[in-house]
Formats: structure tokens, sequence, C-alpha cells
């Protein structure tokens, strides 16, 4: 069924097929908070906060059709702000969303480029978690959440050219610290 057909019975006032939303993304959204939070407890509530608000204002979304970006952004929200509250450590997970950023990373088939690659994966996980907090967040979005610049302006409320420079900064200190470790001798394609 599609989201617009179930998103009617529910406003129609069939409450409890909600839970076809729910079971639909969950695991979906469950993976984007844990992208954000390093807390498996933490993107289990976030998440779920993210289906009670939902719930709450279905009927303001406008494009039936568009609820699993809409209640990712919910959630997105819903984890930076608790970020930003507690200040907690940012973490990349190792998932399939990840590959895109990680991968272009280094390039090679032979077993001695895989294992730099992973190598190189290690050091560059490490590198974003040390990054300040306004870079790591910035950085997580664009390239893990693969979310657009002006997404990420939108959601975080900040001006374009700040999500550029951030993006910036971030990807110049993780490209630093490839060279200082000895590990960028050209084989790394940050872009």
């Amino acid at each position: 069924m599609k989201d617009s057909a179930i998103i009617e019975k529910v406003l129609g006032g069939d409450t409890a097929s909600f839970e076809m939303l729910i079971l639909k993304y969950q695991s979906k959204l469950f993976a984007t908070s844990m992208n954000v939070v390093k807390n498996r407890e933490l993107a289990e509530d976030i998440t779920q906060e993210a289906y009670l608000k939902a719930f709450q204002k279905l009927d303001t979304l406008k494009d039936r059709e568009q609820f699993f970006p809409w209640i990712k952004r919910i959630a997105l929200n819903i984890a930076l702000n608790h970020f930003e509250k507690e200040k907690r450590v940012m973490d990349v997970e190792n998932d399939d969303e990840e590959g895109s950023f990680f991968d272009k990373i280094t390039s090679g088939e032979s077993a001695e480029d895989l294992t730099l690659k992973e190598e190189l994966h290690k050091y560059v996980r490490s590198f974003v978690e040390a990054l300040p907090d306004k870079l790591r967040v910035v950085i997580l979005l664009r390239e893990v959440e693969d979310m657009s610049y002006e997404e990420i302006s939108e959601m975080m409320n900040i001006p374009l050219g700040t999500v550029r420079s951030r993006l910036f900064n971030a990807r110049q200190i993780i490209k630093d610290r490839l060279i200082n470790q000895g590990l960028a001798d050209g084989m790394y394609q940050i872009s």
C-alpha cells in the first residue's frame, strides 16, 4: 500500500494503520539516528520520538508520498538537538550507507590495496570522530546521510556558505591528518 493511502486512512480515523508506516521505515530511521548518535538506546528513543511527532503532525505533511524524507528530517532534528544539548560524541557506524563516503578514500583491487583501504577507513573514522562538533555533524549529514547542501543548511539553520565552509574545513582536516600519518600519498580522493 502506498504511503499516501496509509496516511489518508490514519487521518480518516484509522490510527492503527500508522503501524504500517512504522514497520515500513523503522530500521532505516534507526540507522539514520545511529549515524548521528553513538548510543543504541538513544537512537531507539530518537526513532520512537520521531514517530510520535510525525503521528501528531501528520496532517501538516503536504506531499503524502514524501513521508520517509519528512520523518527522517524529524529524526535528524531530534538527534541534532540532543547532540547539541548533551555534546555527545558522534559516531560513524559500519553500515551500507557509509560505503559511499569511505569508498572514496582509496581505490585498488589487490589484497594489499584492500588491506590498506581497511586501515584507511579506520583512520578516517577516528578522524571524523575527532572533528569539532560543528564540522562533524555537517560531514556526517553530507557524506553518510547523503543530504544536499541545501537540506543541511535548512536543517541546521545555517547559511549555505557556512555549510560549504564547514565541509571544506572538515575534509581538509581529514586530508591533513592522513598526510601527517603518512597515509595519503596521492591514494585518497576525498571530494
